[in-house]
């Protein structure tokens, strides 16, 4: 059954039931048949007043319909006759070669039923079939554009398939306010995506159908324009035009038309095919002067400037409606109200702190969407995560619980790490000072002013604008600055990205970054164009960012990151724009290093102590560093931490020898040879490394592969002979 045809037939029944009728006949038929505002205006072309016609038939349906009354409240049964008008419809509508069948067909089905009070009805009102016959013909000829090139909102509203509107009465209110004018009667709203443009006139056509809305518009129907269905199968020159000329001139004719044209900038260019032919927009310019069309469009901001405001002529027969993202409040509103159709498809019940956490959420952590359109998307893939899980595991109530493991996937954040004011705390940094303390050695100081600005920020009580944190890590090289970082994403379980800022010492490197800018190799490239760090930061939103040795960069480099560390975004060259609010910026600089080696002239000779800080001044601006939650300042590292280092060293390696079934065992003089070898004062643990490398990791290597006893369980010891370590392997 056609869409047009279903909304009729639920009336109808609806009426009966309504009136505890047994049966559902003709006469209630009629009744639901004059109510259709299609119906309507073609009666009217036939110079007939669907309500005078519908007044009598509502006066027959209450009045003299008493003898099939019933006092039981069962659903009313179709009649015979009923049955009849459906087949003969039909039947009719296959001869006269239609695909679908139509609410004129009923009509001309019902002036055959003859002795039918529904046929007298029509019949005195100067309808007869003959007539009704000559007018269809008539119509078949040239067809309808409006039905063919467009979907009717009200419609799909009356069949229930568009979700209401809540909220947003200021909005339909200047909507309805712009459709009276007498000129410039077109409105265009402008948005981000996902923030209730296409949702608003849905919503508003709902509330035309529910008689929710000011009288002047209580008649109207909305009808979304199907642009490519306007060009598909446009052969000729001129058979898209002819197309567009049909619908717009059954608009003009209609006074009750509103036409709605999603992302109507796309009708900037579409169907010309060169030669000056006309596009769409061309073609609705003059309609839209008249103030005979009632066109409603919507756009993004971004192919608002780029495109639509680029035809002046076309921008003044509009009138701009802002519609901005609405608040945790509003949000939370729409959501409640949505989540009946949700809960009703997935047979299911979202709890009320679930659907709070989905704002909460969403508007925390998904800072590339916009509410309420990524909050529903929470509770849609809650929903669906149950229909598809086996029913005896199926949960009927989705809780908190359920959005936070949809969040996690995705936004690509680790499930502990969610934070909410009704959800427990951060179990990742309830325990991180005393992990960073067992892989970090002799930094206690510097760890301590790092954790501490990490619980500001955890803890709720920093500007939510921002990014976690940004660091600036200083010390002598091999003191674990670097180390840091890698340890703090491991135990927070969040990714690490990397940067070797030694890279980016040109000027034009920003472009490695950012982006290539207008007019340069790279622009407009796909992901390419938009850079390594934008690339990275729209991929992982939760991450530990690294500028290893940012004193390298250039110092243009450099100011790119204050919009990053100041507002917790940065912009590509192309204008995107990437959210850095969940990330915790560590930079890392090696500045006064060298200095502090060096003794001052005279006698005593002492180091300079303070060496980094007046290093960390002179490079970087004040306002740099002003935007730094802490400068955190490593130390030198000294024996005993070093000897902390080599024992983690080994044990490292031990770990990776179990996976071959070989352990490592050591005597502590190894410990000792190894600090001896293998620090530097100036180049701290760096070159133990090496050290480890060179005199047991390839001696074991050699002995893993090439050993005789292969496959079987063994055991390295490592001591020192002769200032050398010796490696014995022992095979059980």
């Amino acid at each position: 059954m056609a869409d047009k045809i279903e909304p009729i037939v639920k009336r109808a029944f609806k009426l009966a039931e309504e009136h505890r009728h047994q049966y559902v006949t003709l006469e209630h038929l009629l009744h639901s048949l004059l109510r259709d505002r299609g119906i309507g205006s073609f009666l009217k072309e036939m110079k007939v007043d669907s309500k005078d016609v519908l007044q009598e038939v509502d006066y027959y349906v209450i009045n003299e319909m008493n003898d099939i009354k019933i006092d039981s409240n069962t659903k009313p049964k179709k009649t015979n006759t009923l049955e009849r008008v459906f087949n003969r419809a039909f039947t009719q509508s296959l001869f006269t070669g239609k695909n679908k069948l139509d609410p004129r067909d009923l009509l001309l089905s019902i002036l055959a039923e003859q002795h039918s009070p529904a046929s007298f009805y029509l019949q005195r009102n100067k309808i007869s079939k003959e007539i009704l016959i000559e007018k269809l013909t008539e119509e078949d000829e040239d067809g309808s554009a409006l039905d063919t090139f467009c979907d009717n909102f009200n419609e799909l509203a009356i069949l229930k398939k568009i979700d209401p509107l809540i909220g947003r009465e200021l909005e339909v209110d200047q909507l309805a306010q712009t459709i009276a004018r007498r000129k410039k009667n077109n409105i265009i709203m402008v948005g981000d995506p996902g923030v209730g443009k296409t949702a608003i006139v849905e919503g508003l056509a709902r509330l035309i159908v529910d008689n929710n809305v000011p009288d002047i518009i209580k008649e109207n129907t909305v009808y979304n324009l199907d642009i490519g269905a306007l060009l598909a199968g446009t052969k000729y020159r001129g058979d898209f035009e002819e197309r567009l000329k049909a619908v717009l001139d059954e608009l003009e004719e209609r006074d009750d038309a509103i036409l709605f044209i999603d992302e109507i900038h796309m009708i900037m260019g579409a169907g010309a095919g060169g030669n000056g032919s006309m596009d769409v927009a061309n073609m609705l310019k003059p309609a839209l002067q008249k103030g005979k069309l009632h066109c409603i469009g919507s756009t993004t901001q971004e192919e608002y400037r780029q495109h639509f405001e680029k035809d002046r002529a076309l921008v003044r027969r509009f009138q701009k409606l802002n519609i901005d993202e609405p608040s945790i409040e509003d949000a939370k509103k729409i959501v409640r109200g949505a989540s009946e159709h949700y809960a009703e498809f997935f047979s299911l019940t979202y709890t009320e702190q679930a659907l709070d956490a989905a704002v909460d959420l969403s508007a925390q952590y998904l800072l590339d969407k916009k509410l309420p359109d990524k909050a529903l998307d929470l509770i849609d893939a809650a929903g669906a995560r149950q229909r598809i899980t086996p029913d005896h595991k199926r949960k009927l109530i989705v809780d908190t619980e359920e959005i936070k493991v949809e969040l996690s996937k995705i936004a690509k954040i680790p499930l502990d790490t969610i934070s909410h004011k009704e959800i427990e705390q951060d179990k990742s940094i309830i325990e991180l000072e005393q992990n960073l303390k067992t892989k970090v050695f002799g930094q206690d100081d510097a760890l301590q002013v790092l954790l501490d600005s990490l619980y500001i920020s955890k803890a709720g009580l920093k500007d939510p604008k921002k990014p976690v944190g940004c660091y600036l890590f200083t010390g002598p090289t091999g003191c674990g600055k670097t180390e840091t970082a890698r340890q703090l994403a491991h135990y927070m379980d969040l990714p690490l990205v990397k940067f070797d800022m030694s890279e980016y010492q040109e000027r034009h490197a920003v472009s490695k970054l950012i982006g290539a800018p207008p007019g340069y190799v790279g622009y407009e490239d796909g992901s390419v164009g938009s850079g390594a760090l934008i690339n990275e930061l729209e991929e992982k939103t939760n991450c530990v960012l690294l500028l290893d040795e940012v004193e390298k960069a250039h110092l243009d480099v450099l100011n790119i990151l204050l919009q990053f560390m100041d507002d917790g975004i940065i912009t590509a060259s192309n204008g995107k724009t990437v959210s850095g609010r969940h990330v915790t910026l560590i930079m890392t600089s090696n500045l006064g290093a060298a200095k502090a080696e060096e003794r001052s002239i005279g006698f005593g000779g002492s180091k300079h102590d303070n060496a980094h800080e007046k290093a960390v001044k002179k490079f970087f601006s004040p306002e740099f560093r002003n935007r730094l939650d802490a400068i955190v300042n490593f130390n030198k590292l000294s024996i005993e931490n070093v000897k902390q280092v080599a024992i983690k060293f080994i044990n490292d390696l031990n770990i990776l020898s179990k996976q071959r079934e070989i352990d490592v065992v050591y005597k502590p003089i190894v410990i000792d040879w190894l600090v001896e070898k293998g620090y530097d004062e100036v180049m701290g643990a760096r070159p133990m490394q090496r050290v480890i490398n060179n005199e047991i990791k390839r001696p074991l290597a050699k002995e893993m592969l090439f050993r005789k006893n292969f496959g079987k369980k063994g055991t390295a010891t490592l001591d020192i002979i002769d200032d050398k370590i010796k490696l014995d392997m022992f095979f059980s």
